[in-house]
């Protein structure tokens, strides 16, 4: 399949790095990867996540490695 046919499938690639925006919140971290018209939401980032959702407010950066 062509690049791009993969893509609306919802099917990306997340290297195993900490890639974080360290001066952003957690939240405008998520909100950065949310894409119009994708099927996933914040909401489901965070029920997958829910330490995410305590820490919504707290710089990226300070979070530990397997947070980020």
């Amino acid at each position: 399949m062509r690049p791009f046919r993969i893509a609306r499938m919802g099917i990306g690639y997340v290297p195993e790095t900490r890639d974080v925006f360290p001066a952003l919140s957690v939240r405008e971290n998520l909100l950065l990867g949310e894409r119009s018209g994708s099927r996933f939401t914040l909401d489901d980032a965070y029920a997958l996540f829910p330490a995410l959702r305590e820490r919504a407010a707290v710089k990226a950066g300070v979070l530990s490695g397997g947070e980020q």
